[in-house]
């Protein structure tokens, strides 16, 4: 098998998780008709990108402090926890507005980095093993 059709086959793979990354039933989505269609959309993933986009321009314009850049993805990685470690029902409508916070600190610490606050990736660091270590607990048995 060529190169070209490997990178086909495994796009084909990926494209039920490229909006919903959850598996069926897909309850950790918001579901839409296109079409005719059923289209599942991660909850968490619909508010990051509007969530990017806000946090880019509000980045520029008001320069993101970085205790913000520091604490607004704290209630996405609280809420996920709880829901993965905890064995809590999520929400869906509080994992949408989580990920728009966590995404306007995602933009608001890429803006920082760009601008040369490089303790925006100590920032980063701290949530990277935090998460980790979810994974990690999650995943232990």
């Amino acid at each position: 098998m060529g190169l070209a059709a490997e990178v086909r086959a495994g796009l084909r793979a990926a494209r039920p998780y490229l909006l919903a990354h959850d598996d069926p039933p897909y309850d950790h989505c918001h579901s839409f008709s296109a079409r005719g269609r059923r289209v599942d959309v991660c909850a968490r993933c619909l508010g990051i990108y509007p969530g990017v986009a806000a946090g880019f321009l509000a980045g520029r314009l008001l320069a993101a402090p970085l205790a913000l850049v520091a604490v607004l993805p704290l209630p996405a990685l609280l809420d996920w926890s709880a829901v993965a470690l905890g064995g809590r029902d999520g929400n869906n409508h509080r994992r949408t507005l989580t990920g728009v916070l966590l995404g306007v600190a995602v933009a608001g610490g890429v803006v920082r980095l760009v601008d040369g606050d490089l303790r925006t990736l100590a920032v980063a660091a701290g949530y990277g093993v935090t998460t980790a270590t979810a994974l990690w607990l999650e995943h232990r048995d």
